[in-house]
């Protein structure tokens, strides 16, 4: 009898080989290497090349995250897990030493890994997606829209959840790579079981987080974008086509590009191929857990147009 070999741990497209846990992989599907190791105890913020901070939202206290342009690369750093050094040279990520291995990778898959595959020539888009018929469909919309509570139930229906919360565009071929394999529910909409094929990792005070157990993560290569759907609040659930203009004002906002003339050149450019090539759907409906099949009928109708 032959023993299978195992898929190789991977992400955004990523063949992803790390010294330090990482819980949310996914399994196969990876091509350019990124190697993720320890980083040192006593790192000191750089003196130069100060690029921008900001508050992270989504958590139960305020975060701050600060970027810096230092040789080779970039250090992102936030005040509640320390310095990520994203070498975008070699392609290696430095984390923090920490005890909270959660909140580690929870924020190595923001940020720093967006950073990596900017490199590549993707670019990052804060939305949702799920497979439907072998393609993605994105589900685009800012915090607090619903999305993580949408993905899970096209799961439950059979469909793929390929992001959660970021994903990683390839306009000049229209695909997506998927994020981390993971769901992030509030406790308020989690019964205490998770739905099948999921198992419970950590529960903390303001979210659950849950996985797909090994073998159901489904690889990080590349789905073709059937579309785009924009998530809106309405008395029910109604689809209509975004005009181009209203989309890339969208879009624009859910980007994630650095703060320099050049960045914004390019995210424009990238925006407009992605536009230009795939459906863009605005999607009314209401923010009710007895709307949902309703949505998601309508959304795979739309990716099967």
């Amino acid at each position: 009898m032959v023993t299978p070999v195992p898929a190789a741990p991977s992400l955004f497209g990523f063949s992803v080989a790390s010294q330090v846990p990482l819980r949310f992989l996914r399994e196969g599907g990876g091509v350019e290497p990124l190697r993720v190791s320890l980083g040192a105890a006593d790192a000191q913020r750089p003196r130069e090349g100060f690029i921008v901070e900001w508050p992270l939202r989504g958590g139960a206290t305020e975060v701050m995250a600060t970027l810096y342009d230092v040789p080779g690369g970039f250090e992102y750093w936030t005040s509640d897990a320390g310095r990520f050094h994203v070498d975008v040279e070699r392609g290696r990520i430095e984390v923090p030493p920490m005890a909270d291995e959660i909140l580690r990778e929870q924020r190595l898959n923001g940020i720093p890994m967006a950073l990596a595959f900017t490199q590549r020539g993707d670019f990052a888009l804060h939305a949702a997606a799920v497979e439907v018929d072998g393609g993605a469909i994105l589900l685009a919309a800012p915090s607090r829209f619903g999305k993580t509570t949408l993905a899970l139930a096209f799961h439950e229906r059979g469909y793929p959840m390929l992001a959660e919360d970021l994903i990683c565009c390839r306009p000049s071929t229209h695909e997506a790579f998927p994020g981390p394999a993971v769901i992030r529910l509030r406790p308020d909409v989690y019964d205490g079981t998770p739905p099948p094929g999921f198992v419970e990792v950590a529960a903390r005070p303001d979210r659950v987080f849950l996985a797909p157990e090994p073998g159901r993560r489904g690889s990080a290569g590349p789905r073709p974008i059937r579309g785009i759907v924009f998530l809106r609040e309405g008395a029910s659930v109604e689809v209509r086509a975004a005009a181009p203009a209203e989309a890339l004002r969208d879009l624009w906002h859910l980007n994630f590009r650095l703060p320099t003339s050049e960045a914004r050149e390019q995210s424009f450019r990238m925006l407009s191929a992605l536009i230009g090539g795939v459906p863009v759907w605005n999607l009314h409906r209401p923010f009710r857990l007895d709307a949902l099949g309703d949505t998601v009928e309508a959304i795979v109708a739309c990716g099967r147009h």
